[in-house]
């Protein structure tokens, strides 16, 4: 699952505080016996985090300047989406929702340098997605 909130009034730039949002976000997976291996980055516009456990992983990526945040949810077990984006939109204080469904599930390496480089990819690709100013109008 794939959500992306706009118009969030959440602390993005806070490194701190989005990594607190995502172990709050996989509490509401209840995916996971034991400490999931935490990575995360800051970036100058914002923060991405990822959180994996053998079975699931979660990754989050916050845009502050244009008031965006990403949310990955990876588990093969069945999950609320309505629980899940209803978490995600009052913990980021989020106007409008869009999302996706998928049927596949990505199951990371729980080495910390392979789920760095996914995380990098998969912020990149995330700005890249959500950069409107490339779209024609």
């Amino acid at each position: 699952m794939i959500v992306d909130g706009f118009g969030a009034s959440a602390p993005l730039h806070d490194e701190g505080w989005v990594i607190s949002a995502a172990y709050r976000l996989l509490g509401t997976l209840g995916s996971g016996k034991g400490d999931p291996l935490k990575v995360s980055y800051w970036f100058p516009e914002g923060v991405s985090v990822a959180l994996v456990h053998p079975e699931a992983h979660l990754t989050l990526h916050t845009f502050a300047e244009r008031r965006l945040a990403c949310l990955g949810v990876f588990s093969p077990q069945l999950l609320s989406a309505q629980e899940m984006t209803g978490a995600f939109r009052e913990l980021f204080a989020i106007g409008r929702l869009e999302g996706q469904l998928g049927s596949h599930s990505a199951i990371l390496s729980q080495h910390e340098e392979s789920v760095l480089k996914y995380l990098l990819g998969e912020r990149s690709y995330t700005d890249v997605r959500l950069d409107e100013s490339l779209l024609e109008v």
